[in-house]
C-alpha cells in the first residue's frame, strides 16, 4: 500500500525552497501532517479492501485515486472520506504527548497546533476533491436519489469554490494556486457527469448490492443508492436489472 504513495514534483520544490529560505521545519510539519492525513485514508481504504491506483502527495495535500465501486455501504465512503481528519486528530495527540515530556519545544508545537487546524478546516470544505465534499456527498445518498446527491453535491461545490475565491482574492491572494487545483478537478468531475451515471445503471445490472428496501412503481431518474427497485410495465412488475438493461440498450 505505502509503495503507491508517490511525491508531486511541486513539493520536492517546496522542500528546495525551504531549505534556501530557511523555512525547514514549517516544512517538516507540513508535511508530517499531510502526509499522515492519507494515511487515514490508506487504512480504511485497505480495512474495506477498496483497490488504491495512487496516492500523491502535494505541498498542501495529497490526492487519493482509488478503483471501487460506486454501489458501497453509506457508512464505508463516510469513513474514507473521514479517514484523513481522524489520523490528524490521533497526530495531536501524539505531538501533545512529546510536548507534554519536553521531547518538542513550544514553537514546534504551536506551529504544529496551527497548521494541522488549518488543514482540518480546508478539507471539510465542501469543495470537490475535498473530503468534506465527499462526506456531504455521503449523507445525501442517505437522503435523495444517486442522480439528485451528484447534482447537488455539484452545485454545493461550485458555490463554495466561488465563496473561497472571493475570500481569497480579498485576504490571501497568495492561495490562487490552491483555487485554481480546485477549479480544475471540479471542471473534470462536472466533465464526468455521464460517466459516472452510466456506471452508477451499469452497476445495478451487473452486481448485486446491499439494499436495505424494495421499492415498487420505481422511477429510473430516481433511484437511490440503497434501494432494490420494481418498474410497472403494463400491469406487470420487472425488476431493476432487466428494466436498467433494455433502457441502457434503447439509449444505445
Amino acid at each position: 500500500m505505502l509503495k503507491k504513495i508517490k511525491i508531486d514534483i511541486t513539493t520536492y520544490i517546496l522542500i528546495l525552497i525551504a531549505l534556501l529560505a530557511g523555512y525547514i521545519k514549517y516544512v517538516e510539519i507540513l508535511l508530517i501532517i499531510v502526509f499522515f492525513h492519507e494515511l487515514g485514508h490508506l487504512f480504511f481504504f485497505s480495512l474495506f479492501h477498496f483497490e488504491v491506483e495512487s496516492v500523491i502527495i502535494y505541498p498542501f495535500g495529497g490526492v487519493s485515486k482509488i478503483n471501487k465501486r460506486l454501489h458501497e455501504r453509506i457508512y464505508k465512503d463516510f469513513l474514507c472520506a473521514i479517514g484523513g481528519i481522524l489520523f490528524q486528530i490521533l497526530l495531536y495527540i501524539l505531538f501533545l504527548f512529546l510536548f507534554r515530556v519536553n521531547l518538542i519545544v513550544h514553537s514546534t508545537f504551536t506551529q504544529f497546533v496551527v497548521l494541522n487546524k488549518s488543514i482540518i478546516l480546508f478539507n471539510l470544505l465542501p469543495i470537490l476533491p475535498l473530503d468534506g465534499s465527499r462526506m456531504l456527498f455521503s449523507l445525501f445518498t442517505k437522503w435523495f436519489s444517486f442522480k439528485k446527491s451528484y447534482i447537488l453535491m455539484l452545485m454545493v461545490s461550485i458555490i463554495s469554490l466561488f465563496f473561497f475565491f472571493l475570500y481569497n482574492f480579498l485576504y490571501c491572494l497568495q492561495d490562487i494556486v490552491i483555487y485554481l487545483f480546485l477549479l480544475w478537478n471540479l471542471w473534470i468531475v462536472i466533465l464526468e457527469y455521464p460517466y459516472i451515471m452510466n456506471k452508477f445503471y451499469l452497476e445495478r445490472v451487473l452486481y448485486d448490492h446491499y439494499y436495505d428496501s424494495i421499492v415498487s412503481k420505481g422511477e429510473i431518474e430516481k433511484m437511490c443508492l440503497t434501494k432494490f427497485y420494481f418498474f410497472k410495465i403494463e400491469k406487470k412488475y420487472t425488476n431493476e436489472k432487466k428494466y436498467i438493461a433494455e433502457w441502457m440498450n434503447k439509449k444505445r
